[in-house]
């Protein structure tokens, strides 16, 4: 249920036709009522004929596949019947429609699309701050089991032609991962306000114009919801026993075998009305209100999200050029039909085959001893005919054939052929042709995968908004880093800088497979870009992520320090430097008291010997070459040039001698006589963060 967000956020949200007590607004919200019962009658009855086919599509699916429609009333009201049929008729039930949906549920949720932030600006702050909204995402879909919810949702969209998730802000839901101290009282005490993201069937999702493909072009969307009773007292403090809007769920109870359950006592229909700025007067500015038991219980007149977005995401199945979308089972309804009747026919001549009719003169057998006991002695009247079998037609071929041209059907439509379920035609061994047959059976529904890319980029991108709006204090968010690990870090809304642009890579929620992974990473394993041992523990896991996240490792590093750098100002230099003469008792003017001196401080920002030197030399160059850093400081330039030097002095195998400033393997530096009269007469250096990676020394070397 739809909780509506903090209006005390909005200083706009005092007043208006849901607080002001005066007559005027009293007549305003009863309008309200009127208006959005109406609305949602209206909405009702337009689409009655698509929620009679989503009816007959249930019931295929959950295998009640002899069942009609029949209407009731001139109101268009309808139910699903069962026609009678001869005790002797069978009638037998071969259910592909719900191995087909099945099929295709899991090649619709089997691959994680991949999210990533899109960075407001080049400026490293912005690009901080989009990797942050990355693993904030990446946190909301474990812990919010987003994957289950995604599920649902896919179900109703191949089933019924169309599903819907929405994401609000639920002020009263309890998040889980929090927990405030009290730092007086040591309590702590629990963290309310959370996302919430569910799934919703179209059934309870109700438009005006039935013509605009995208939700965000209707002037409202309603949202019905079936509660019980005593929830709608408990949370609006209202009697609804009075309620006289019938339940959505009725009919769609039925048509998936759910009983129990009285609607008319313990049941009451909450239409929850979304509606556009500019389309209602009392709502100029647009907002939404909650009708329940005839009354208005509750409503916003502002609109409450700060993306403007209504809370919901469709996905679509089969395009129809309407906002309702088909359903791949209304093409497999008449081969099911067919299917299931050619079956049962073959089951009765078998039955007329085992036990065939029997034609005997009249009256020389008794007929009621006749059963189909082995052996059975059948006495006749003498001088009459014995009983004699009715002669039976063999069956057709053309009956056999007819029913694998069912099977063949089904699949075309479905785009489910041998190659999808596991097999592959006849003459048929080439991996690229088995690769390409797969291709073109994924190709039938490539719009229901971009339709569910689109769904959760838009899912995502309200998220993020809600994070940036409701976190205000610092929440923390369990990541996974790229070796497994686990990580706990602390976020709020601010740490986002409005970098809430999240898009969903084109194509990633596609299924691939896990031999084509495996032998993709054996290949980068022989062609030497992945080591054979990381290559080995990569197979093992079976993710291609990891490469990439491994990859991308050092030059997120290389990103932190090239953000640290150019924060660092000339003061914060300063404080390095006295800091470092502190730590090695120096006078404050740097000078070492017992040589006499000067001593220079390592680089605020050092090189360390676990870096990749060639991904930082070309991640710091590429920053060097940016506009940032043309209006950088001369004493960040500077840092910049001695802090890549330094890689490349690594990178080359060597280090400079603190004293010499010579390649300890160079032939022509001092030996080490004359090294320790130097260290004699100019005293200690401090050693650098960097630790030599040179080879060791030979017997008379330097």
């Amino acid at each position: 249920m739809m909780t509506y967000p903090d209006t005390a956020k909005d200083p706009n949200a005092v007043g208006g036709v849901f607080r002001d007590k005066s007559r005027g607004a009293e007549k305003s919200r009863e309008r309200l009522t009127s208006v959005g019962k109406e609305w949602f009658n209206r909405c009702q009855q337009q689409r009655s004929k698509q929620e009679q086919q989503w009816y007959l599509n249930l019931a295929f699916y959950y295998g009640n596949q002899y069942v009609q429609p029949r209407v009731l009333n001139s109101t268009g009201s309808f139910d699903l019947y069962t026609p009678k049929a001869p005790p002797y008729r069978v009638r037998l039930i071969v259910n592909q429609t719900r191995k087909i949906i099945r099929k295709e549920i899991s090649r619709l949720t089997a691959q994680k699309p991949n999210a990533f932030v899109v960075p407001a600006s080049t400026e490293d702050q912005d690009v901080f701050a989009a990797q942050a909204g990355e693993e904030i995402w990446d946190s909301l879909w474990r812990r919010l089991k987003l994957p289950r919810v995604l599920r649902d949702a896919v179900f109703w969209q191949s089933v019924c032609g169309n599903g819907f998730l929405k994401s609000y802000w639920d002020p009263n839901k309890r998040d889980m991962d929090q927990n405030y101290s009290n730092p007086a009282t040591g309590e702590s005490t629990p963290v309310y306000g959370d996302i919430s993201i569910i799934a919703i069937s179209p059934f309870h999702i109700f438009v005006p114009d039935l013509m605009p493909t995208d939700i965000e072009e209707e002037p409202y969307v309603i949202h019905a919801q079936t509660r019980n009773v005593s929830w709608v007292r408990e949370r609006f403090g209202i009697d609804a026993t009075s309620n006289t809007i019938e339940s959505v769920d009725n009919s769609m109870r039925t048509a998936m075998g759910v009983t129990g359950v009285d609607s008319r006592k313990d049941q009451v229909t909450v239409l929850e009305v979304w509606v556009k700025p500019g389309y209602l007067p009392e709502l100029p500015e647009g907002g939404m209100f909650t009708i329940a038991a005839n009354q208005l219980v509750d409503g916003v007149d502002y609109w409450p999200y700060e993306h403007g977005q209504y809370p919901f995401e469709k996905l679509d199945g089969t395009a129809t050029g309407k906002f309702y979308n088909a359903s791949i089972v209304e093409d497999l309804i008449p081969l099911q039909r067919e299917l299931n009747r050619t079956r049962s026919q073959l089951v009765e001549a078998k039955n007329k085959m085992s036990k065939p009719q029997l034609t005997a003169e009249e009256g020389a057998v008794d007929a009621k001893r006749i059963t189909t006991e082995p052996g059975l002695l059948i006495e006749y009247k003498i001088g009459m005919n014995p009983p004699q079998p009715l002669p039976l037609q063999g069956i057709p071929s053309y009956v056999t054939e007819e029913l694998n041209r069912l099977y063949d059907d089904m699949a075309d439509i479905s785009g489910q052929h041998e190659v999808s379920n596991g097999s592959t035609p006849p003459g048929v061994t080439a991996a690229t042709a088995i690769s390409f047959l797969q291709e073109q059976d994924e190709s039938i529904i490539a719009a229901n995968y971009a339709s569910i890319e689109e769904a959760i980029e838009k899912m995502a991108y309200q998220s993020l908004v809600y994070v940036k709006t409701y976190w205000d204090e610092s929440r923390l968010v369990k990541t996974i880093g790229t070796e497994g690990t686990f990580d706990i870090k602390a976020f709020k809304g601010s740490d986002l800088r409005g970098n809430t642009d999240v898009r969903i890579e084109s194509g990633s929620s596609l299924p691939t497979s896990r031999a084509a992974k495996q032998a993709f990473i054996m290949d980068l394993m022989k062609m030497g870009f992945v080591d054979p041992s990381e290559g080995l523990e990569i197979l093992e896991i079976g993710g291609l992520n990891r490469i990439y996240e491994r990859i991308q490792i050092d030059k997120r590093q290389a990103q932190r320090e090239n953000l640290k750098m150019r924060v660092i100002t000339d003061d914060d230099m300063a404080l390095h430097r006295q800091a470092y003469f502190e730590s090695q008792g120096a006078r404050p003017d740097g000078v070492d008291p017992d040589s006499g001196m000067p001593l220079d401080p390592p680089l605020v920002v050092p090189v360390h010997t676990y870096d990749n030197h060639e991904v930082h030399i070309q991640m710091h160059n590429n920053y060097r070459k940016s506009q940032n850093f043309e209006t950088a400081s001369d004493a960040t330039k500077a840092l910049f040039e001695e802090h890549v030097k330094q890689h490349q002095e690594a990178l080359a195998g060597v280090m400079t001698h603190p004293l010499t400033g010579m390649d300890p393997s160079d032939p022509n530096a001092p030996p080490p006589e004359e090294e320790e009269e130097m260290e004699q007469s100019t005293g200690p250096m401090p050693m650098p963060d960097l630790q030599s990676e040179a080879p060791p020394r030979e017997e008379g070397g330097a």
